[in-house]
């Protein structure tokens, strides 16, 4: 099963828009939100055993809410 079919994401904290999981130079992920642009914080991996933890993790960050946001006063 694809790593993508096993994460479910909320909707993003800061406006409410779509999160999407991204990989990164096949060494970590992170989620970002596709309206505002929030993120969560890159959660490395260093083995193919190691993915999909570091992609859950990234999931799980995003939906409790611990998102970057770029906004002005942030």
């Amino acid at each position: 099963m694809d790593i993508y079919e096993q994460i479910e994401l909320q909707d993003c904290p800061i406006c409410g828009g779509a999160g999407l999981l991204e990989e990164e130079c096949k060494s970590s992920f992170y989620v970002m939100c596709l309206d505002c642009g929030s993120h969560s914080v890159n959660i490395d991996f260093k083995s193919e055993g190691e993915k999909l933890s570091a992609a859950k993790r990234a999931a799980e960050l995003w939906n409790t809410g611990k998102v970057i946001s770029s906004h002005p006063g942030e």
